[in-house]
């Protein structure tokens, strides 16, 4: 979709568009951002949105990267510095994680656990996050790991 010469900030434009999910789970419209940024008095347009997203239009203002930012819910430095755009990255890993609504459903089910269940499921999830393999829970509670 882009170019070599669309710019850097074309290309983080392309992946908040690409990788951050709205409400539904579904990656944001030009029109829906468009109108976010209104909601919070930027006004952007959807075909100069598009042309800042292609790399076509190349230098926004300053007001208009705010109301980008804040249209998608991003800290404003995901435009601007390469250590905010790591950052931002693990935000929208978290953005798209709560936009998932089985993580919603187990969350649910964690709440009014005691403190020290939950943090065994916590180290559970870190484990099969390490090793991305299955897990099996028997009747007992035992942890089989399938391999």
């Amino acid at each position: 979709m882009l170019d070599g010469e669309a710019g850097v900030f074309a290309l983080r434009l392309d992946e908040l568009f690409r990788s951050l999910p709205g409400p539904d789970g579904r990656p944001y419209s030009a029109k829906t951002i468009a109108q976010r940024a209104a909601d919070r008095g930027y006004r952007i347009g959807e075909s100069y949105l598009s042309q800042l997203r292609s790399g076509k239009a190349k230098s926004p203002s300053f007001r208009t990267v705010e109301g980008l930012a804040a249209a998608f819910d991003v800290d404003i430095r995901h435009f601007l510095t390469d250590d905010a755009e790591r950052r931002t990255r693990a935000e929208i890993e978290r953005f798209r994680a709560t936009a998932d609504p089985e993580v919603h459903r187990v969350a649910q089910r964690l709440a009014g656990l005691p403190r020290e269940t939950v943090a065994v499921v916590d180290d559970l999830v870190d484990v099969l996050h390490r090793r991305r393999e299955p897990v099996v829970v028997d009747q007992g509670l035992h942890l089989v790991v399938d391999t």
